[in-house]
């Protein structure tokens, strides 16, 4: 019988155990975000959309600036939703990726230069659009990814002065003559969170809760522990971070590309996060969100930076979930 050294006996029972210990499987999982001010869109260069042909009058500015709009209060301030597919975590994984929730409006509305004012909202048009965020394990306690998956949004153009005209809706669904869908890719830090290494809540991420309706779809939730949590980096022994050095987007559209941007996770409460503790929150509220700087790119190109930003909520105290 061959004998091995007892060192080596010892590095391979290491290794197992190592790998078992990081071969867990996670179900799937909804990630949060809310949209940073400044938000920006510039129509001239979106797809093959003409506001001016659209609208009877070009505007006075085709760069128009978004806000979000929570898209529901058991969510808190969250604007957008991704949901992703289950994991099991090893040296590599992946896993599906859909943009399921997305509320902006604009903030100030578009003028036109016959001096008609234009409120526009974003929603989305389908929440189907497929994609794929990739995982890299660099250490125990996570590591490195690369997303992407596909934007189909909804322009609803509505007039200030003039409710009684109707409403103008861009479908980039249905109105294929617009060519404004676009994919989004995204990268950055990972951690897996666990009672005793990184716990969200510690950097004001908040848990998302399950059974939550949005469209067609229902949100399966993203516990405060025994999960994923993207945007975020660092070890137990050197510190925990989330911020724009964890996290970038980029988009690219058809025909050419526009610009990344830093992200981070967004929170609630960021001001005065609760501290770390083992046991389940007994007030899940949202997490981050996936969403939008929106800018030109080259000549009939659908491309969007989207940026996902930190964004204190102004009434703590009033948007917890009971």
């Amino acid at each position: 019988m061959q004998r091995y050294p007892r060192s080596i006996l010892a590095m391979l029972l290491f290794v197992a155990f190592a790998l078992s210990a990081n071969a867990q499987t996670l179900g799937p999982q909804d990630d949060t975000w809310t949209t940073g001010n400044g938000t920006q869109v510039d129509f001239s260069n979106f797809g093959n959309l003409d506001l001016g042909k659209l609208l009877g009058s070009a505007p006075t500015s085709t760069v128009v600036t978004f806000n979000g709009v929570p898209l529901d209060s058991s969510i808190g301030q969250a604007d957008t939703l991704v949901a992703r597919g289950s994991v099991t975590v090893s040296d590599q994984f992946s896993t599906t990726l859909s943009l399921k929730a997305l509320s902006l409006v604009s903030s100030p509305d578009l003028v036109l230069q016959d001096g008609r004012v234009y409120h526009v909202a974003v929603s989305l048009a389908t929440q189907d659009g497929g994609g794929q965020m990739d995982f890299t394990l660099t250490s125990s306690e996570g590591g490195t990814y690369s997303s992407s998956f596909i934007v189909t949004p909804i322009f609803t153009l509505t007039n200030v002065n003039d409710p009684s005209e109707s409403a103008h809706s861009i479908n980039c669904l249905t109105d294929t003559q617009y060519s404004c869908s676009f994919p989004m890719h995204g990268g950055g830090n990972w951690l897996l969170t666990s009672s005793d290494g990184f716990d969200p809540q510690s950097q004001g991420i908040p848990s998302v809760p399950a059974g939550v309706k949005l469209g067609n779809y229902t949100t399966v939730g993203r516990t405060r522990l025994n999960s994923v949590q993207v945007g975020c980096g660092g070890t137990k022994a050197a510190g925990y971070h989330c911020g724009p050095q964890d996290n970038t987007a980029e988009l690219h559209g058809f025909m050419g590309e526009a610009s990344g941007h830093n992200v981070k996770p967004s929170n609630d409460c960021a001001q005065n996060p609760p501290p770390p503790s083992p046991s389940p929150s007994p007030s899940p509220r949202p997490a981050p969100v996936p969403v939008a700087n929106m800018k030109s790119a080259p000549q009939r190109t659908a491309a969007l930076d989207i940026t996902q930003i930190d964004k204190q909520a102004l009434n703590c105290a009033t948007d917890t979930v009971k």
